[in-house]
């Protein structure tokens, strides 16, 4: 899976014209030499970074991965003309002390929140974990109980120095939601290996990509432009194999 990505993302850049290559180069170095990212990227050998400025307006979008793209590392909104960092995000965690400091507060907040105390009625026949999600920038409290989990979702407040709840879900039924759109997005990942996808789909920035899960691990994957079929492929995402192509 990752070769494949790896394969996709140096399509895309030998798809650049030259100077483009060049621009793409100089926002990434923009960012990477900032302090706070020399710091971050430091801590990630083999780091390396992608831009594209798919509006066509200045303002080009750059992504840090860690190598092999095993974990995404950020990103920043850059000026070409300029070089000024429009945003910029990293998903640093939280230290120790921070850590402690927020578990300290979301844990009693939650255990007094009657519409969970409503859900779980006796806290006592629950466990618990806590966990700061450093890409959402939020923290999850979750309750165990055999197959049965609630999560509480709760976002700070910096300005009022304040935590809320911002939402109760089933984790479990978020996890098979991930699971179905990790599958997809192999799927996609996939199809592009196919024989035959980048010529067809060279030149071309207009198509949408559709896909269909057939039955348990077999996809199908359609690239259209307007009402035209550019490419098709049938995916097994268990084997990792493009059993079929079409290139009308």
């Amino acid at each position: 899976m990752k070769r494949i990505v790896m394969l996709l993302a140096v399509m895309l850049l030998c798809a650049l014209p030259l100077a483009a290559q060049d621009d793409a180069q100089r926002v990434i170095d923009r960012v990477a030499q900032l302090p706070e990212w020399v710091d971050w990227l430091a801590q990630y050998p083999g780091s390396f970074g992608q831009a594209n400025d798919d509006d066509s307006d200045g303002v080009w979008y750059v992504e840090f991965y860690a190598e092999e793209w095993s974990e995404w590392l950020g990103y920043a909104n850059v000026v070409l003309e300029t070089g000024e960092i429009v945003d910029s995000f990293i998903p640093a965690p939280l230290s120790a002390e921070e850590f402690q400091r927020g578990q300290d507060r979301v844990l009693p907040l939650v255990l007094n929140d009657a519409e969970i105390l409503a859900v779980l009625g006796d806290t006592l026949l629950w466990d618990h974990y806590i966990d700061f999600n450093r890409y959402d920038r939020r923290w999850e409290v979750t309750f165990y109980r055999g197959v049965q989990a609630v999560q509480a979702v709760i976002q700070f407040d910096e300005a009022a120095n304040e935590f809320a709840i911002e939402e109760i879900r089933d984790p479990n039924a978020l996890e098979e939601q991930d699971q179905r759109e990790a599958w997809r997005d192999e799927a996609i990942s996939l199809a592009y290996s196919g024989e035959g996808a980048g010529e067809a789909l060279n030149g071309r920035d207009d198509w949408t990509t559709y896909t269909e899960n057939l039955r348990p691990g077999i996809w199908s994957v359609s690239f259209v432009a307007g009402e035209t079929e550019l490419y098709f492929a049938l995916i097994n995402v268990d084997t990792d194999e493009v059993l079929e192509t079409l290139r009308p």
